[in-house]
């Protein structure tokens, strides 16, 4: 991982060679954070080109994308400010789990893939990139950066949550990989994922509402990542009907999984947009509570 993000700051330097040495350590961030994207949607020509025959399963694939970009900011935050505060250690550690769970099922069953070319293995690369990833900034926040930590505000027990996660997925599983142990570890990975950014959104109102530009990138496209995701759903989750008839339970489980996903940061998206929207360079602010 270290790598890539020398690459990235390579080729941020290349692009402004004569003016690196003039710039302000901001300005250097907003240009490897432009090349970052620059980078993706790159990336995104080529899959949407070679890929895909324009199946709307893309937008699952582009979901896990986006998301595995979302840590790369983190990853490069990380790198450039040679800290982690702010940052929760116990949702990359959630992370690392759902990616797991997640990845035992797509890497062995086809039934929760896209159906068009870009679930072969692009959808599978980006969770994989996501976990290497966020391997790395737990090493980060274990060693490297150890003292930057605030353990202080990372304090909601999210892992009293995974065996309901867990018994939960054991009654509401669908079919489509027509075996009750995938299908089962690949709902597991749907209410983990539900559950992970939580002590990230926890975490940020906590430390004072203050939120660097960087990590406001990466809880945006966490929700834009989920966004995609539901609309694959939305157009997909008929196909989880039962074949001897019924309620589709699996079906409406995953829409409203996503729903809630999407619920928990709408607040945080609020007030995202409207930071942005300032000429100011404060950055998010968050609404703060005692606890």
């Amino acid at each position: 991982m270290s790598a890539i993000v020398n690459l990235m700051d390579l080729a941020a330097s290349f692009v402004n060679k004569d003016i690196t040495s003039q710039c302000s350590s901001e300005s250097r961030h907003n240009t490897s954070t432009l090349a970052a994207y620059a980078v993706f949607f790159m990336c995104v020509v080529v899959v949407m080109h070679k890929f895909t025959d324009g199946d709307f399963s893309i937008t699952l694939t582009m979901s896990s994308a986006v998301q595995c970009l979302g840590f790369f900011l983190l990853a490069l935050k990380v790198k450039q400010q040679k800290s982690v505060a702010g940052l929760s250690r116990r949702t990359m550690e959630m992370y690392v789990i759902f990616f797991v769970f997640r990845l035992t099922s797509t890497l062995f069953k086809n039934g929760y893939l896209p159906i068009d070319r870009s679930g072969d293995w692009v959808y599978q690369l980006g969770d994989i990139g996501s976990l290497v990833i966020v391997l790395n900034l737990l090493y980060t926040m274990c060693r490297t950066h150890k003292d930057t930590y605030q353990s202080e505000f990372d304090t909601l027990e999210i892992f009293k949550f995974i065996p309901a996660c867990v018994v939960l997925a054991l009654c509401f599983h669908g079919d489509l990989n027509n075996s009750r142990f995938f299908d089962t570890v690949w709902t597991i990975s749907l209410f983990l994922d539900t559950i992970s950014l939580l002590p990230q959104l926890w975490m940020l109102t906590k430390v004072g509402g203050k939120v660097d530009l960087l990590t406001s990138h990466f809880v945006a496209l966490m929700v834009i990542s989920r966004l995609l995701s539901f609309a694959f759903w939305v157009y997909g989750y008929k196909e989880l009907v039962p074949l001897k008839g019924g309620a589709n339970i699996a079906g409406y489980t995953i829409l409203i999984s996503h729903s809630v996903q999407i619920l928990l940061c709408a607040d945080f998206m609020y007030y995202y947009v409207k930071g942005m929207s300032k000429t100011s360079n404060r950055g998010m602010v968050l609404p703060t509570f005692d606890v």
